[in-house]
């Protein structure tokens, strides 16, 4: 699969920009410049360093967009995509419902293999587990819900089929303020061994 630089995505972009199709891009048209980093079908790649966004909710979809093109979410490989004018409102919708409308893939994420020195501050890997569970209830599924499958209508979104990776870089993101959202503190609220333990529940709760 060829991994488009940024010189060669924002040349892409131009072209299709400029193109007539513009006018009528359709979502799996303007995915096509997606998939280079989260794979054909929106299940992301090299272990989590893209995520899986195949199946998240439309809404929550539209609003990081707009975070990543107004620079409120930092992520260098996103920066391109928003440097025409073509990439609007309406271009984001679009290609937004059409990854919410995607599938969720199998990721094949169980069993997780979390961090041996986190796993070790604890009496037993159930243990591990266990305190996990705890933290996740008391600090994450008043948003994410009992089972982690996230809000839709509320644009929360699922934490399980997600690699472990990618949820370990964003709670230290939260963690160093370098994420934010509306509810960022509580997700900030957590030290990075028990950032491992909730991980390897979610895991769990996702086989």
């Amino acid at each position: 699969m060829t991994r488009f630089t940024a010189p060669m995505l924002a040349a892409t972009l131009a072209l299709w920009a400029t193109s007539a199709a513009a006018q009528e891009a359709t979502g799996e048209a303007i995915y096509d410049y997606c998939q280079s980093c989260h794979g054909k079908r929106g299940e992301g790649g090299e272990g989590g360093k893209y995520p899986r966004i195949a199946g998240l909710p439309q809404s929550y979809v539209d609003k990081q967009l707009h975070d990543f093109k107004e620079q409120r979410r930092i992520n260098k490989p996103m920066i391109p995509i928003f440097k025409h004018h073509r990439f609007d409102d309406d271009v984001i919708a679009t290609v937004s419902a059409y990854i919410a409308d995607m599938g969720v893939p199998d990721l094949a994420l169980w069993p997780n293999d979390p961090d041996p020195e986190a796993v070790a501050a604890y009496e037993s890997r159930g243990a591990f587990t266990e305190a996990g569970a705890r933290k996740y209830a008391d600090g994450c599924s008043g948003c994410h819900g009992e089972t982690a499958a996230g809000d839709p209508l509320a644009g929360v979104p699922p934490l399980v089929d997600q690699y472990p990776a990618y949820l370990r870089k964003q709670l230290a993101d939260f963690a160093t303020d370098t994420r934010r959202h509306r509810d960022s503190a509580a997700c900030a609220d957590i030290a990075p061994g028990e950032a491992e333990a909730v991980i390897d529940y979610l895991v769990e709760l996702g086989k």
